[in-house]
């Protein structure tokens, strides 16, 4: 009995991990389409930083609320929760800030997640 009760919570446990990991690429892969549009137009810098800040709102907040459920199945607290999961989408938007100037002077582009 223990272990079924054992493999359930592992299954569970991994399925939410999955859901917030399809929300985390989700939200990177948006970011990557807005990206790359924006490079295709030659956006300075400042202009991109801006206006990234309020590209796919829709799946950044489906991230945040992948994980902050994550966090709060593993035991955190709604405000530890909310400030990892928002911690984490900030780390994805920050790549793309800080990558865009690399991208633009050596003529690359990000590429999708899959």
């Amino acid at each position: 009995m223990f272990m079924l009760s054992t493999v359930a919570l592992l299954s569970a446990a991994t399925a939410g991990m999955a859901d917030a990991e399809t929300s985390r690429v989700n939200y990177s892969n948006c970011l990557t389409d807005f990206t790359v549009t924006h490079l295709t137009q030659k956006t300075a810098r400042g202009p991109f930083k801006k206006a990234v800040k309020d590209a796919c709102t829709d799946e950044r907040s489906a991230m945040i609320a992948a994980m902050k459920k994550d966090e709060l199945e593993f035991g955190s607290t709604e405000q530890e929760a909310t400030t990892y999961a928002t911690e984490e989408a900030d780390g994805v938007l920050f790549a793309f800030t800080d990558g865009y100037a690399g991208y633009m002077s050596s003529g690359t582009m990000p590429v999708k997640e899959e």
